[in-house]
């Protein structure tokens, strides 16, 4: 009796097919898991928002000042600012790590993958004595203004000020102020508009194309970069391309015009394309 084997062709042609579904998805596979983290980050960054909106409450609606000057005037410190300020409302460092951030850090401290909107934390935008933080009394649309949003390269202890605080901040420009955040050595993982390209940025969008943001209403969402306007903050609801005086390098698109193309730095000419900004008016 004989007994009816595969042949060589046929063994062939199933290894083949396998291989090809294993091509199709082993990429899906991996999307999946992309898109976990990116969800897991989303969760962090919404915590972390539910944590200032508290502390906001509990400090004379007040964002968490950043930055100061030393007693003496010889020159400006990291103070005890906004990671140090939202950890006991949020309990944990766990939080303060996007899933997709390479940052390593040695205890206590932990990677800090979360950079605040500079504007919102030192109201005087280019340092300086007395820093204070914004009110929210002045933000004129809250869901349209960047309040955190992911980079890299960061590592802080958020339970208890050990030496100055490095919490990371910036505003996403192209000017020096925007480069800067907590001890300089951190990058952009937002990826950068050919618009306006910002210094320092991370391999590429730390999310496929694109990046998680928190606003200052609480909510979160993942945009591309050239839906954010990245500046300092407008002069004045009717003039919402137009930096004040004194103000950052490079003005944001104000949020009465949203005008994200960098056509006019004084009249809004390309309204709403701009999803975000990080102009508190």
């Amino acid at each position: 009796m004989k007994t009816k084997a595969f042949t060589l062709i046929e063994l062939l042609v199933v290894i083949a097919i396998i291989a090809i579904l294993a091509a199709i998805l082993f990429p899906v596979f991996a999307k999946v898991r992309e898109k976990a983290r990116q969800t897991s980050c989303l969760s962090n960054e919404k915590q972390i928002g539910l944590g200032i909106i508290q502390y906001v409450q509990d400090n004379n609606e007040t964002y968490p000042v950043n930055s100061g000057q030393y007693p003496n005037g010889t020159g400006y410190y990291w103070s005890n600012g906004w990671a140090v300020g939202v950890y006991p409302y949020v309990k944990s460092t766990g939080v303060f790590k996007c899933p997709d951030d390479p940052t390593t850090a040695t205890a206590p401290f932990v990677p800090i993958s979360y950079a605040i909107n500079w504007n919102l934390i030192n109201t005087t935008q280019q340092g300086g004595n007395n820093n204070t933080a914004e009110a929210i009394a002045v933000q004129n649309a809250p869901a349209s203004t960047v309040l955190a949003f992911e980079v890299q390269g960061q590592s802080f202890n958020p339970t208890g000020l050990v030496g100055n605080d490095t919490s990371p901040s910036a505003t996403m420009d192209g000017g020096f102020w925007g480069g800067r955040m907590g001890n300089n050595s951190g990058q952009f993982a937002t990826g950068s508009d050919p618009i306006k390209p910002i210094n320092n940025i991370s391999s590429g969008p730390v999310h496929t194309s694109g990046a998680n943001y928190l606003c200052c209403d609480g909510h979160a969402k993942w945009l591309r970069s050239a839906s954010i306007s990245g500046g300092g903050v407008a002069a004045s609801p009717v003039n919402p391309e137009q930096k004040p005086s004194g103000g950052n390098p490079t003005p944001a698109a104000g949020t009465s015009c949203m005008d994200n193309t960098g056509a006019s730095a004084t009249t809004c000419t390309n309204p709403n394309t701009a999803t975000l900004t990080f102009s508190s008016i």
